[in-house]
């Protein structure tokens, strides 16, 4: 009962709402300000040529949000740990803060309690980052071509050596839903990156933006080490064209390991002060 109570109230918050309109107005810029004019001018460029097998019509799998390394796309995939700590990532904090925690614990244990958090922020995060590569990958759908990419026609950033580049080529749908998982579980580790922070903190600003100063700090180290395979907005970007997926289990694992200890440990002895 207290999974489904947890569940209900991170999807009916004001911030996962929020979370998700933003996200979709960044997602649906990229379809417009980058994609419309490329799909008008492909449809030109198809009418005015003699022969049709001449020019290729532009590809979904190549042009949804996660197919570009644009400007607004990286903007997007940089924002990710931000949009995932807004819609419930403050929650404990807040139940611990303002007494809501009382209430709930006069119904199950404190360990059962946590749990359920945890799990519903992780997932509040996952969807809410989720729902937007989703909607721009079916508007993309629905005004172009769907087909298996060629690996020389010039309009994707796949290599050889990149990660999944197999996948893409052979079967390019289950790529794309590998790739949005990726992301989505990237967005949940920092949504239960907020709840660790809350344990530490009394200021819930702090709570909210730590997730995006942590991401940012594990960019700082790739700049550091000078390999940008093991930074964020790289290895949760489909269109990186390095070997990215050991760097996202690493990282992912570890986070999930470290804040699920940590506040299993912690968290209680938090409520009791």
């Amino acid at each position: 009962m207290i999974y489904k109570y947890e569940l209900k109230r991170a999807f009916k918050t004001p911030g996962f709402k929020f979370t998700v309109i933003i996200a979709m107005l960044i997602a649906m810029a990229d379809y417009f300000i980058r994609v419309v004019p490329m799909l008008v001018d492909n449809h030109k460029a198809l009418l005015h040529v003699n022969n049709s097998y001449e020019i290729l019509p532009l590809n979904s799998y190549e042009m949804w949000i996660g197919g570009s390394d644009r400007s607004i796309a990286v903007a997007f995939f940089l924002l990710v740990p931000l949009f995932a700590a807004i819609p419930y990532g403050n929650s404990y904090f807040k139940d611990v803060n303002f007494g809501m925690a009382n209430f709930i614990l006069m119904k199950c244990s404190s360990r059962k309690y946590i749990h359920a958090k945890y799990l519903a922020t992780f997932v509040s995060g996952a969807v809410a980052v989720g729902i937007p590569l989703i909607v721009n990958f079916l508007i993309c759908t629905m005004t172009m071509s769907t087909y298996n990419p060629f690996p020389d026609d010039g309009m994707n950033m796949m290599m050889p050596k990149s990660s999944m580049s197999f996948i893409f080529y052979k079967y390019p749908l289950l790529y794309l839903v590998i790739s949005i998982l990726i992301v989505m579980v990237y967005a949940g580790c920092m949504a239960v990156v907020a709840m660790w922070a809350s344990i530490y903190t009394n200021r819930v600003y702090v709570v909210d933006i730590f997730p995006m100063l942590f991401s940012i700090a594990i960019t700082s180290l790739g700049e550091i080490v000078e390999n940008s395979s093991m930074m964020p907005v790289n290895f949760i970007n489909p269109a990186y064209s390095y070997p990215r997926l050991v760097y996202f289990f690493v990282i992912a694992a570890f986070i999930l390991v470290f804040t699920y200890i940590n506040v299993m440990l912690l968290g209680n002895k938090q409520y009791e002060k």
